[in-house]
C-alpha cells in the first residue's frame, strides 16, 4: 500500500505547465487512483477503529482530483465513491443496493463532492487567470525594456548628430523678426530653400492657430527682455506638416546694447516626444496589468478561504438536523414511548427532515449559480400567496421558540412577473435567518405595502433637467428582535459564502 501510495504521489501535477502536459487518460487516472487509495485507507482504519463516517476520505479523494484534474475527473471520482461507498461499506455489504439513513448520508456526499468540484473548478480558473496576466504583465515589462534600451540608443545617436550643424536649424532674423540667414540644417528640417525664405517674415514657421494668438511676437519679446526664450513647441514646415522642436532664441546686439536682430536655433524632437508618450502608456499598461494580476491573486486567496469556512459550516448544518432525526427515530424503535411522545417525535423528525431537505436545495442552488444554469420561470404572481405560503413551511420552526409572527399585507396589490418559486425561497431564506437569529419569545413581523414613485425637478445654468423617475414599486419587509447585522458588514451581506459571525452555525 505505501508503495502504491507513493507511486500516486509521486506523478501527481505541481505547475501549471505540468498540469498543460497531462494528457486526457492521466487526468482521469487520478480519480481512479485517489478513490482506490480512500477505500484502502479507510477498509485500514475500519479495522483497527470503528468510524463515525466513511465519507472523509472519499471527499478528499475528490476534492484531489477535482483540483489536479479538473470538474469532469471531480464528477468521476464522485460517481465511483458512490459506487464503492454502496458496495463495500453500506449495509447491505457487497451489494450496490443502499437503504435506511444511508441513502440521505450518501446523496449528501454526492451533493458535497459535487460542490467541493465546482469549487475547485472555479479556483482553477481563476489560478489559470492570475498565471495569464503575470504572464502578461513579464511580457510588457520586457518590452519596456526594449523601448527603453531603444531610447538609449536614440539619445546616444542624438548627441552624437549634435556635432553635425546639419541636424540644426540655424538662421537670423532682423529686429522686425524677417528671416536674415539661413542654414542647411534649416533648409533640411523645415524645407525651404534660402532664397524662398529670406526676407519673409518669422510668423511663417509658426502654425494659423499660433499667430493668432500672438505667440511669434511674444517669444521675441521675451528673448529680448529676459536675454534668451527656450521652450518646446510646434512648429509647422513647408509642407504644411508639423513637429515638435526645441528652441532657443537669443538677441543679438551691438557694443552699446542696442538690438540688432535674433537668432535661433531649432532641433527636431518629434521621435524623443513620441518615444516619451509610448513609453507612459507601456508604464500605465504595466501598472494596469500589475493591478489585474494582484487583484485576481487576492480573489483566488479569498475564494480559497471562503471555501474552507464554507465546508466548515455546510458539514455542522447538514448534521445539526440529522443528530435529531437519528435521535428520536432511535427512540421510536425502542417502543418506549408513548402516544403524545410519539406525535412530538414524529413531529420533530418531520420538520428536521425538510429543514435538511431545504439544505441540500439551497446546497444545489449554489451549484446551480457556480456553473451559470440557474434558470427563471416567469410567470404571473400573487405575493400575499407566496408569503404565506413561506410563513407555513416555517411556522412549526417558529412555535418551537415560541417566536410569534406578524403579517401586515396589503391585498390590494396586484400579481406582479416574477418566479413564484424563487420569491418564496427568498422569503423562506429570510425567515428562516429571523427565526434562527431570534431568541426565544421573540417576534417577527412581514410587511407586504405598495411603495409609490416620484420625478424631481430642478434647474440649474439656465436649463431645465430632470432626474431619473422612481417607479411604482412593492417592497417586502422582514424584521426581527434579533441582534441584527453591524454596519460594517452590511457592504458584504451578497458575498457569496460570507458570514458576519459563524458562532451560531
Amino acid at each position: 500500500m505505501w508503495r502504491l501510495t507513493r507511486w500516486a504521489l509521486s506523478r501527481l501535477p505541481y505547475g501549471t505547465l505540468r498540469e498543460q502536459r497531462f494528457s486526457q487518460l492521466q487526468r482521469y487516472s487520478i480519480a481512479f487512483l485517489t478513490v482506490l487509495l480512500a477505500l484502502l485507507l479507510t477498509l485500514l482504519l475500519w479495522q483497527l477503529h470503528r468510524l463515525n463516517s466513511i465519507y472523509p476520505l472519499f471527499l478528499a479523494a475528490v476534492m484531489v482530483s477535482s483540483w489536479y484534474g479538473g470538474f469532469n475527473p471531480g464528477l468521476l471520482a464522485t460517481f465511483l465513491s458512490a459506487i464503492v461507498c454502496a458496495y463495500f461499506l453500506l449495509p447491505p455489504f457487497y451489494s450496490l443496493t443502499v437503504s435506511g439513513f444511508s441513502v440521505i448520508g450518501l446523496v449528501q456526499f454526492v451533493v458535497v463532492a459535487v460542490l467541493i468540484s465546482s469549487l475547485n473548478s472555479a479556483l482553477r480558473q481563476a489560478r489559470s487567470q492570475a498565471q495569464k496576466n503575470a504572464r502578461a504583465a513579464q511580457q510588457n515589462y520586457e518590452s519596456l525594456r526594449e523601448i527603453q534600451d531603444s531610447l538609449r540608443q536614440s539619445e546616444e545617436r542624438y548627441r552624437l548628430l549634435i556635432e553635425g550643424v546639419t541636424n540644426y536649424a540655424i538662421f537670423m532674423l532682423d529686429t522686425n523678426g524677417k528671416f536674415t540667414s539661413w542654414n542647411i540644417g534649416a533648409e533640411r528640417i523645415l524645407g525651404y530653400q534660402e532664397v524662398e525664405i529670406i526676407g519673409q517674415p518669422f510668423e511663417r514657421i509658426f502654425s494659423p492657430e499660433a499667430i493668432e494668438r500672438g505667440q511669434p511676437q511674444q517669444v521675441l519679446t521675451k528673448a529680448a527682455t529676459e536675454g534668451f526664450s527656450k521652450e518646446n513647441r510646434w512648429h509647422i514646415r513647408k509642407d504644411g506638416t508639423f513637429f515638435w522642436a526645441h528652441c532657443v532664441i537669443t538677441p543679438l546686439r551691438d557694443e552699446n546694447g542696442n538690438l540688432r536682430g535674433f537668432s535661433k536655433i531649432m532641433q527636431d524632437i518629434t521621435e524623443r516626444k513620441q518615444a516619451e508618450e509610448e513609453k507612459e502608456q507601456l508604464l500605465l499598461r504595466e501598472q494596469a496589468a500589475r493591478a489585474v494580476s494582484e487583484a485576481a491573486q487576492s480573489a483566488a486567496e479569498a475564494a480559497n478561504r471562503s471555501k474552507d469556512e464554507f465546508l466548515a459550516i455546510v458539514s455542522h448544518e447538514l448534521r445539526t438536523p440529522m443528530t435529531a432525526i437519528i435521535g428520536w427515530a432511535g427512540m421510536l424503535q425502542t417502543g418506549a414511548l408513548d402516544e403524545a411522545k410519539v406525535s412530538l417525535a414524529l413531529e420533530i423528525i418531520e420538520r428536521n427532515a425538510n429543514l435538511q431537505m431545504q439544505l441540500i436545495e439551497d446546497l444545489l442552488d449554489i451549484s446551480r449559480i457556480v456553473r451559470g444554469e440557474l434558470s427563471l420561470s416567469i410567470d404571473l404572481v400573487d405575493l400575499v400567496e407566496v408569503i404565506t405560503a413561506a410563513i407555513e413551511v416555517v411556522q412549526s420552526l417558529a412555535d418551537a421558540k415560541s417566536i410569534q409572527i406578524e403579517t401586515i399585507l396589503d391585498t390590494s396589490i396586484e400579481k406582479i412577473s416574477g418566479d413564484s418559486d424563487r420569491l418564496q425561497q427568498v422569503v423562506l431564506n429570510l425567515l428562516t435567518n429571523a427565526i434562527k437569529f431570534t431568541p426565544n419569545d421573540g417576534r417577527i413581523k412581514v410587511q407586504l405595502s405598495k411603495k409609490v414613485g416620484n420625478r424631481e425637478w430642478g434647474v440649474g445654468s439656465g436649463e431645465e433637467f430632470s432626474q431619473p423617475s422612481i417607479p411604482n414599486y412593492v417592497q417586502i419587509q422582514v424584521s426581527d428582535t434579533g441582534q441584527g447585522i453591524s454596519a460594517d458588514f452590511l457592504p458584504h451581506v451578497f458575498e457569496r459564502f460570507c458570514q458576519a459571525d459563524s458562532s451560531h452555525t
